[in-house]
Order: C-alpha cells, then sequence, then structure tokens
C-alpha cells in the first residue's frame, strides 16, 4: 500500500507542497522505484542470512522513517532521501511477506495461500493511492505520508504474531 501509494503521491507532494518544480517532482517517483530495484536485489542476498520476521520488521521501520522524512520536508533534496530511504524498506516487505506465507502454510495449501495474500497485496495496492488522496484532501500531503508511515509500521507490531504461527 506505502509503495503504490508513494509513487503516485511524491511527485505532487514535491511540487505543490515543497514547492518543486514538475522535473524535481518526477524525481521523486523515480527515486523511490529505483531504489527499490536495487535494494530488492540486497534484499534478496540478505533473506538467506537474517531471519524473515527481523527483515520484516526492519523494512516496515525503515520505510515508516522515510515516510516520515518525506513528510516534514522543507524541500525536494529532503524529500528525496525520505523516498530513498521509505524505498530501501519498502523493498524487502512484499518479497518477504510472500515467502513467509509460502513457509508457514500447508504444503497442501501453499498455492491457494500465496494467491490469497497476493490478492490482499493488490487490494492494498490498489486501495493505498486513492486512500491517501482522501487524507491529501482532507489533511494534505504530508499528514497523507503521515498516514503510510503509520500503515507500514503497523507491519512492525503485527509480525510477531505471524511469528507465533511459525511455532
Amino acid at each position: 500500500m506505502t509503495e503504490n501509494a508513494a509513487e503516485n503521491w511524491s511527485a505532487l507532494h514535491i511540487e505543490q507542497t515543497l514547492g518543486g518544480s514538475p522535473e524535481e517532482g518526477a524525481l521523486g517517483p523515480a527515486a523511490l522505484a529505483l531504489t527499490m530495484g536495487f535494494a530488492r536485489l540486497g534484499g534478496q542476498w540478505l533473506a538467506g542470512k537474517v531471519d524473515a520476521f527481523l527483515i520484516l520488521r526492519c523494512g516496515a521501520v525503515i520505510a515508516a522513517i522515510g515516510a516520515l522524512i518525506a513528510s516534514q520536508a522543507g524541500g525536494p533534496a529532503m524529500a528525496y532521501a525520505g523516498f530513498i530511504v521509505m524505498g530501501i524498506g519498502a523493498s524487502v516487505l512484499a518479497p518477504t511477506a510472500f515467502s513467509l506465507v509460502g513457509q508457514l502454510s500447508d504444503p497442501k495449501v501453499r498455492a491457494r495461500a500465496v494467491a490469497r495474500a497476493t490478492l490482499f497485496g493488490y487490494f492494498g495496492y490498489f486501495l493505498g493511492p486513492p486512500l491517501l488522496g482522501l487524507i491529501a484532501g482532507a489533511f494534505g500531503l504530508r499528514m497523507a505520508f503521515v498516514f503510510a508511515a503509520v500503515m507500514v509500521g503497523a507491519i512492525f507490531l503485527f509480525a510477531p504474531l505471524l511469528a507465533r504461527q511459525r511455532t
């Protein structure tokens, strides 16, 4: 949810909230996407060496910090830094979550469980941008990114519930 919302609203945040040019605004989604691409490769390497729940929780905290940095940015450069940090954290969330669903599912229903998790992932992917838009319309884009930080930060709180399923 946070990833797609940031891709959709980062340019507007840079242009409208921070007074950046359209060219500067275009760099917001680019910074997020480029960072996520490279960070996903690093996350794949890390997945073989570190507990998946730790990756999930750390990724959530890093993404939330990035969203908060972007929300409080005073100019485009600080917003880029926030989106880069957000991209680093968010890059590991979906792959790690899907991997955990596969690992924790009974082999007889594994495919169905991963498909269901993917469905919920797409639900968030499509719900996130309009939800942030509603919040931005009512409270501004800064608060929309604070909301994104809270949503992704919730993963940190709920990951232990999923971890209990492993035992």
